[in-house]
């Protein structure tokens, strides 16, 4: 009588247990339907007696999460990490919860933590990048961000000395009949380094208004043209305007810059202008921008070369999202002149144009790779 009792007994919790077997896998089938709402109150009452047990809690939080129930979903959820931190899943399941509370910094965190695994999906880590450049760019419009950075940079210059084309020119003073010879253009490989701070602050955050700003140092060393090695310092403060898909900023800046590497301290050129710029994301993918730039220029150990700068410019870019490393490609048309500010410099005034192609990846979340090709064509006005 005993014996049939206790398998009575054990019969009954084996009969209970997978019922509730059952009704997990049912509440995922729900889940796969739309129906979030349906599997949490399916799963609702299992939760006193599943708890702690990692399948449960995953599908709980899940269902639980999508029909809008986010504190019993955070709850659910840290549960399956805190026991199985390896569970990629559900720590990217919980970094949305956070997300959803307006926690962005956890979850941020979280994400983070996510695109660390090895056996990550790429289609997974994409949307994971694409939630992290989202919290961005609700953290830029919300609150101050300093965005140290610095770069390394090695291309190639055709025309260093920036010579013109032509190999002799008829100088007045020296010869009105014989041409002076000139050097033509020099040739260098170069290397660029630079180094400098960012920053947003925001100015109004319902209309999407925001202060910007940054500083940076530049050294480009001519490998071969040693003369010709140029060391600058940049600043640029601005405001900047986000609407839905729209940006626009106007920015004011200045430069000084030391020709032969020396201090910038005792600049050989200097310049300050405004650059206004406007954005269009036409989908997730790509951007459209155009830009108008007005500069002065000046040379205070050489004011013949004074001259003022306007600049137009339109470009394209266009992301790969699916792709790991987010490759983005990117070109550029630009054009403008140069008027000369002295009477004796008429031959420094002139037009230029040329365009930009380039492209990028993401090394990881903090390194991005870039190359680009640029050509630039200038026609001055007289002759020397």
């Amino acid at each position: 009588m005993i014996a049939r009792l206790l398998c009575f007994l054990l019969l009954c919790v084996t009969t209970l247990a997978s019922a509730d077997e059952d009704l997990v896998t049912r509440a995922r089938a729900l889940i796969d339907q739309g129906q979030a709402a349906a599997a949490y109150e399916l799963l609702k009452p299992l939760e006193p007696q599943r708890a702690g047990e990692a399948e449960f809690d995953y599908t709980f939080g899940l269902a639980a999460l999508d029909s809008g129930h986010t504190m019993d979903a955070m709850f659910a959820l840290e549960r399956v990490v805190d026991l199985h931190p390896e569970h990629g899943p559900a720590r990217a399941e919980l970094a949305r919860t956070y997300l959803a509370l307006g926690e962005t910094d956890d979850a941020r965190q979280e994400f983070d933590k996510v695109q660390q695994m090895d056996d990550l999906p790429p289609e997974a880590r994409q949307t994971i990048e694409r939630y992290m450049s989202n919290i961005d760019l609700f953290h830029d419009r919300t609150r101050t961000r300093y965005r140290p950075w610095f770069e390394v940079g090695l291309g190639y210059d055709t025309n260093v000395n920036g010579a013109t084309s032509d190999k002799s020119v008829i100088v007045p003073a020296i010869s009105l009949t014989q041409p002076a010879t000139l050097s033509g253009t020099a040739n260098s490989p170069l290397w660029n380094i630079g180094a400098g701070l960012r920053f947003t602050t925001p100015l109004d955050v319902a209309r999407g208004r925001s202060l910007i700003g940054r500083i940076g140092l530049n050294h480009r060393l001519t490998v071969d043209e040693a003369d010709f090695k140029t060391l600058a310092g940049n600043g640029q403060l601005g405001i900047h305007l986000r609407r839905d898909k729209h940006q626009f900023s106007l920015t004011g800046e200045a430069d000084v810059a030391k020709i032969d590497g020396n201090s910038i301290f005792n600049g050989n050129r200097e310049s300050a202008g405004v650059t206004t710029q406007y954005q269009y994301a036409l989908d997730d993918n790509d951007q459209f921008s155009s830009f108008a730039q007005f500069q002065i220029v000046r040379y205070p150990e050489q004011r013949v070369r004074d001259v003022n700068r306007v600049t137009l410019g339109a470009g394209w870019g266009h992301a790969f999202s699916e792709t790991r490393g987010t490759p983005i490609v990117f070109g550029s048309l630009f054009g403008g002149f140069e008027d000369p500010q002295r009477l004796r410099g008429g031959h420094f005034g002139r037009n230029f144009y040329g365009g930009r192609l380039g492209a990028s990846v993401k090394l990881a979340e903090k390194h991005t790779v870039l190359g680009s090709f640029t050509y630039q064509q200038s026609d001055y006005h007289d002759p020397v």
